[in-house]
């Protein structure tokens, strides 16, 4: 199943989020595999909406209706993810 991009979404490889959260690369796609981080799969390679990692570590709300249910990082209310500080 195709997921839907919005028109403004800046993409970014694992490396580029490892770097962002000063993680080493594999640690980031551990991190995805497992739900915990929001990415998807394009071929072998993990792919990343920078702006939504950005807003997680930044204790901001993301609320996403376009992403299906099942996609990673989302919850089961309805697509919100809520970090706590």
């Amino acid at each position: 199943m195709e997921k839907p991009m919005s028109a403004g979404m800046q993409m970014a490889t694992a490396r580029e989020v490892a770097t962002f959260l000063r993680l080493k690369e594999c640690a980031v796609c551990s991190l995805a595999s497992q739900g915990k981080l929001p990415g998807f799969k394009l071929g072998e390679s993990w792919r990343f909406d920078m702006d939504r990692i950005q807003r997680l570590f930044a204790g901001v709300p993301y609320v996403s209706k376009d992403w299906p249910d099942g996609d990673q990082g989302n919850t089961e209310n309805g697509g919100v993810i809520i970090w706590m500080k």
